[in-house]
């Protein structure tokens, strides 16, 4: 039986599309259709800034000349993020780096699925993206968690007047309840949602923190202090995404509230707002999920091979409740829900990681682990420009060619992330987890690394 695509449109918005333009997948995800869409070329100067930023970290520099660069909606940035660049030691990457961006060839590579299994675990996941689109002052979404806990939100200001989002911390226990929030990232409001949803995920990957926040009995508390220092202006996203444990029980109320008001104030007059038509907010159980090999990829023997992630076939969508009424409600698209990867390797030579996405425009980060030595890095997908994966496969190659249950392709048209070069003998762990703004599905793609610096040959030369 062949799949059938799915695409999950950008903005977490749960629309199905076929074949979208840019333009249109922008305007599904939440650019406004009026809203002007740019198209802007980076001038010389500009990219020789960016490639003097690409190598001061360390990274491969962009080439060619009047390098275009298309960005969401009104934004003066050029995707270009030197903080977050891919950190991973030269070491682990014993071959050089491969130009994906292939454009003609015979016939697509083949993919194989390989077998994993899949377990969900972990702590409680509060889920807060609807109304997405806020076009008033009031709760968003609320509910109590002991133990461990992430939250993520990811909300518009759809006013007229200047806002914030914050969370608010109510202890409903009988004694001090201490939160201790081990994991953060908060982006900077911005009208570019692609650039909102993955640099939270660059934070989010790199952080490593340590901060109480102390919760009296019947007292109330912020999760952090930026949250009321950043004032979010109308048809701004803000994203945010925070992992703890509280000690006792916690309720964490997501709120957008007037600039100039104490959010603590404000909870006292403060209502629960509707959801709108795509209802995702909700509180998940089990916020981790774990994807386990059933066997250990051998690069000798085994070939290219992938896993599909977040399609809600292979890999299912979580579903949960929403606090706020109690209806049964489903992550549409799995935001917040932190992916392992782990895929033993046997054998000799060298692995190639790939993510390749299915569903449209992508911008988004990952992390990678050497488990002998504990050390974690964090890799920009794509790493060199804010977002790829807006190549549309032509449908004579897709109907030739057509993925299946247990195969899909590498066709000439694809985008590809590579996400390092590693040899069989290290102990890898991969995590992944599906940025705000950007499509679904993605499949994470293993092949020994001579496969794929010989393809990647062969195509450029034809």
């Amino acid at each position: 039986m062949n799949l059938q695509r799915k695409i999950l449109s950008a903005g977490l918005a749960a629309v199905m599309l076929a074949g979208v333009s840019m333009a249109e997948a922008r305007q599904h995800g939440g650019v406004d259709a009026g809203a002007e869409v740019h198209q802007q070329v980076v001038a010389e100067a500009n990219a020789e800034i960016a490639n003097n930023a690409v190598a001061e970290a360390g990274m491969k520099p962009v080439h060619g000349e009047g390098q275009v660069m298309e960005l969401a909606v009104n934004m003066n940035v050029d995707g270009l993020h030197p903080k977050y660049s891919n950190r991973v030691p030269e070491s682990w990457h014993p071959m050089e780096e491969v130009d994906w961006q292939v454009k003609n060839q015979d016939s697509p590579q083949l993919l194989k699925r390989w077998p994993v299994t899949v377990e969900d675990g972990g702590g409680t996941l509060l889920f807060s993206d609807s109304p997405e689109y806020v076009e008033q002052d009031g709760i968003l979404y609320s509910d109590v968690v002991t133990g461990a806990g992430r939250i993520f939100y990811y909300h518009l200001n759809n006013t007229r007047q200047n806002k914030k989002i914050a969370v608010v911390l109510e202890n409903e226990g009988k004694y001090t309840a201490i939160l201790n929030v081990n994991r953060e990232a908060l982006s900077a409001p911005s009208d570019n949602y692609l650039w909102v949803g993955k640099t939270t995920q660059q934070a989010y990957m790199e952080s490593k923190v340590n901060r109480n926040v102390f919760v009296f009995p019947n007292r109330k508390a912020i999760l952090s202090n930026k949250m009321t220092e950043t004032v979010v202006r109308p048809g701004q996203l803000v994203n945010g995404i925070y992992d703890f444990t509280a000690d006792g029980p916690v309720r964490l109320s997501v709120i957008m509230y007037p600039a100039g008001e104490n959010p603590i104030d404000f909870m006292k007059k403060a209502k629960v707002l509707p959801k709108d038509e795509h209802r995702l907010r909700g509180t998940y159980k089990g916020m981790n999920r774990i994807i386990r090999a059933e066997k250990a990829y051998n690069p000798q023997q085994d070939g290219a091979v992938f896993i599909p992630l977040a399609d809600n076939d292979r890999d299912v969508y979580r579903y949960g409740i929403d606090a706020t009424d109690g209806s049964e409600t489903q992550n549409y698209g799995n935001y917040g829900i932190m992916y392992e990867l782990q895929v033993p390797v046997k054998g000799t030579g060298d692995v190639q990681y790939i993510l390749q996405p299915l569903g449209g425009v992508y911008a988004g980060a990952m992390s990678v682990q050497d488990m002998a030595d504990r050390q974690r890095f964090m890799l920009s997908v794509p790493q060199n420009q804010l977002y790829f994966g807006n190549v549309r496969i032509d449908d004579f190659t897709s109907h030739r060619f057509p993925p299946t249950e247990d195969t899909d392709y590498i066709y000439f048209s694809s985008e590809l992330a590579s996400l390092g070069s590693y040899g069989a003998e290290q102990k890898l762990r991969f995590e992944f987890s599906p940025p705000g703004a950007s499509n679904l599905p993605v499949n994470f793609i293993l092949m020994p690394a001579t496969q794929a610096q010989g393809l990647a040959y062969k195509w450029q030369k034809r």
